[in-house]
């Protein structure tokens, strides 16, 4: 479910080369070539693993002495390459070696909003039930038209749906949640439940879109509910631009949110492609943190927001533009609390990176950094034919 190390040294090294020329609008010969020798690169890779399908954005429940791994497979080749989609499971006990389950749950051809695809979720557990939030889409010109529904199982193996009917959409008339301007995308997906400490609610973030001008509407989402089965209620995002800052926001769309309660803050982590993100914001800011891999990290005091960036008006993740890994989320493995996994997907192959590989410290709140840990050993998974 790794790479082998020399091939994660390779990504690694290619990861803050952009994977898209039309990136460099205004790039040197030098930076073109090093685009296609990167994508020559990344071929070969992925030529070495041909035979295991593609998979990507994975997220882990912790179950007493049992990871729970929930992951997306499709095929390889399709374009664009998200459009076939379902939800894969497997379980640990060590994140080394992992016992494949297959699929867990899939597109369902009975129910029009979600007939096209499956998109990744989160796994929650309560009182000896598991709940698997899923967002789906159509088919068609439905395939873009997201919405978020619920699963559940009393063994973590076996899911039924929990309606027919999805949870959560906005409406088209919802104040604060659109379509994007620039792709006609209903972003409303990659729910993260969160159980609120302070008001025994239930928090649901989202990949959402905001309704501002232009482009780059990438906002995170917010519902809440008093019971984790909802129903749920919408609020405001707690991460969005303005009409009057949309020109200079940052993010087409924000991806895989978490938020993890740390010294009486609320910190959120999310990612977004490096290719769509505006072109007027990195070049205001270092864009050499800036890659593909780089975790995005906000902070608030209220788990409402407005959060705002966590460390000295940073608001990258240190060490996570290196890692070759998008979708990273963060996994407590220990009895230290400042010590985290990082888990993603190697974007540029196709793969899971689901394994100690890296280390994240976080030994204050605005000190986190993730490093490759020489004790890292690659997990192994082998996935079942696509």
């Amino acid at each position: 479910m790794n790479l082998h190390p020399l091939q994660q040294r390779i990504i690694s090294q290619l990861e803050p080369i952009p994977t898209d020329l039309s990136e460099l609008t205004t790039a040197s010969v030098l930076e073109r070539s090093q685009v296609r020798l990167g994508k020559s690169v990344t071929a070969i890779l992925r030529s070495l693993r041909r035979r295991e399908p593609m998979n990507w954005d994975p997220w882990i429940l912790k179950d007493e002495n049992v990871y729970r791994l929930f992951y997306l497979r499709g095929l390889e080749g399709q374009t664009p390459w998200w459009t076939v989609s379902r939800i894969c499971g497997a379980v640990s006990t060590d994140l080394r070696q992992w016992q494949d389950l297959g699929t867990v749950l899939e597109a369902d051809p009975g129910n029009p909003w979600e007939s096209g695809r499956i998109l990744a979720g989160c796994t929650y557990k309560e009182n000896g039930l598991y709940y698997l939030f899923y967002p789906a889409s159509g088919q068609g010109l439905d395939l873009k038209n997201e919405a978020i529904a619920l699963a559940t199982s009393s063994d973590g193996l076996h899911w039924q749906r929990y309606s027919n009917h999805y949870l959560v959409q906005p409406p088209e008339n919802n104040l604060w949640y659109g379509r994007s301007n620039w792709t006609g995308h209903f972003h409303w997906r990659d729910p993260y439940i969160f159980s609120d400490p302070k008001t025994d609610r239930y928090y649901m973030f989202t990949c959402a879109s905001s309704k501002t001008p232009g482009n780059f509407q990438g906002c995170v989402g917010l519902a809440v509910a008093d019971k984790i089965a909802g129903p749920y209620q919408l609020l405001p995002p707690v991460l969005s631009t303005s009409t009057d800052s949309a020109a200079d926001w940052p993010y087409y769309h924000t991806e895989r949110p978490q938020v993890i309660f740390k010294d009486d803050k609320y910190h959120l982590f999310f990612s977004c492609f490096r290719m769509f993100l505006n072109p007027r914001w990195l070049q205001k800011v270092n864009s050499k943190r800036i890659t593909t891999s780089s975790l995005y990290w906000y902070v608030s005091d209220t788990i409402t927001g407005p959060f705002q960036p966590a460390c000295h008006n940073e608001s990258i993740v240190a060490g996570s533009e290196k890692t070759g890994m998008y979708g990273t989320n963060l996994l407590q493995v220990s009895t230290e609390p400042e010590k985290l996994m990082p888990y993603g997907w190697y974007h540029r192959l196709h793969t899971l990176a689901v394994s100690p590989t890296f280390r994240a410290t976080w030994p204050s709140t605005e000190e986190l950094t993730i490093n490759l840990s020489l004790k890292g050993q690659a997990a192994n998974l082998e996935p079942q034919s696509a």
